[in-house]
């Protein structure tokens, strides 16, 4: 088959990226306990052996995607807040870009995500969760430092403590949200959120406007 073709003639880099993808797939249609090497190769029309020469296993390839999706969601951060200079727009920019609910691609592998944590206790997996967020949260409390510098963000509470209640938001929304809750995320009561988290951010200061 011309597929099967196009396979075989794929670079590495191109193949490792082709294989997660199709994990994607793969892991949200019968989540992580239930996705086999066997399934993840079919998915990915090629062979387990083929599987096992880019990933040693199941683990490390979902240890891979979780990486690898950190990586973009940042990139796709810094790229929309690029041209903002104060730090308080920026962090409102990013209360709109949560990457579980707004982007198609990461939403279904967030489903992922969110089941594997209660699924498992597999330290490779555990630990590139971990990283995972720690990333999202570092990057959080550096704009917030810079916004607490400039006076926009109270300075009473620490900027890691306050990157993680915006990870936590974020998370808890993400998991409550296809649940599909009469009035539980209108654009009136996500945008009331918002409001409500800047002026936690804030304190007694008046948001910038």
């Amino acid at each position: 088959m011309n597929s099967g073709s196009k396979s075989r003639r794929m670079k590495p880099d191109d193949r490792r990226q082709h294989l997660m993808e199709a994990a994607i797939s793969c892991f949200s249609q019968y989540g992580y306990q239930g996705t086999t090497t066997a399934r993840l190769a079919r998915a990915a029309h090629v062979s387990e052996p083929v599987l096992y020469r880019h990933f040693k296993s199941k683990q490390e390839l979902f240890a891979s995607l979780v990486e690898e999706v950190g990586k973009e969601v940042i990139r796709a951060w810094r790229q929309a807040i690029a041209p903002l200079k104060s730090p308080m727009d920026r962090l409102r920019v990013l209360f709109r870009l949560n990457p579980a609910i707004t982007d198609p691609r990461t939403k279904q592998l967030y489903q992922v995500i969110f089941m594997a944590q209660t699924e498992i206790a597999e330290p490779k997996v555990q630990a590139a969760l971990r990283d995972h967020y720690q990333q999202y949260a570092k990057f959080l409390s550096n704009l917030i430092k810079r916004a607490q510098r400039a006076g926009q963000v109270r300075s009473d509470v620490s900027a890691d403590g306050l990157a993680w209640q915006l990870v936590h938001a974020a998370i808890g929304f993400a998991f409550i949200k296809p649940l599909a809750i009469p009035g539980h995320a209108t654009p009136a009561t996500v945008e009331q959120t918002i409001g409500l988290l800047i002026e936690m951010l804030a304190g007694d200061r008046q948001s910038d406007g």
